[in-house]
């Protein structure tokens, strides 16, 4: 699937209150030999989260203690609804993220049941899953805000306080 048409699908599960302020992009650097790009997330115009590939070897490397697919952001959990490593799961908190730990899960975001989005440990489905059209007001007022602190600055408490102004 395209990044275009992934993008439209993405925007369609957002709650249509919020479908006109946030946006995600993605670009790709031509004139890079390796073409890689970066992906990124508005809210009003502002970037609030993003991540790329060279981000990602900038930033990451090396991680006290972590495996080589860790470090080099190829562990299996970086792609999962449920992280089962708690190196990756540090890491995804961190806000640190490789293009396609993005791209992938908005990928398989899409045909993920929203019980299991709203239960994740990824903080790519959680934050999306806080601006769902499936979630509701009732579902979306039970989420403490203590359960997001673990976050830090990342994407998820970032929209969570948006969604409350």
């Amino acid at each position: 699937m395209d990044w275009s048409k992934l993008r439209v699908l993405i925007k369609d599960f957002i709650t249509p209150e919020l479908r006109k302020r946030i946006d995600i992009h993605e670009t790709r650097y031509r004139k890079a030999h390796d073409g890689y790009g970066e992906v990124w997330i508005t809210l009003d115009g502002e970037k609030i989260f993003g991540g790329g590939y060279y981000h990602w070897y900038m930033n990451t490397l090396p991680i006290d203690g972590a495996s080589l697919a860790v470090e080099y952001g190829i562990h299996k959990d970086f792609y999962k609804t449920h992280i089962e490593s708690k190196q990756v799961e540090e890491v995804m908190r961190s806000g640190l993220h490789e293009t396609s730990h993005i791209t992938m899960n908005l990928r398989s975001y899409l045909s993920t049941p929203f019980q299991e989005i709203i239960e994740s440990n990824n903080p790519i489905y959680k934050a999306f899953g806080l601006v769902d059209r499936r979630l509701g007001r009732r579902r979306f007022y039970k989420i403490q805000l203590e359960e997001l602190q673990a976050y830090g600055r990342s994407l998820l408490k970032r929209i969570y306080n948006n969604q409350l102004i």
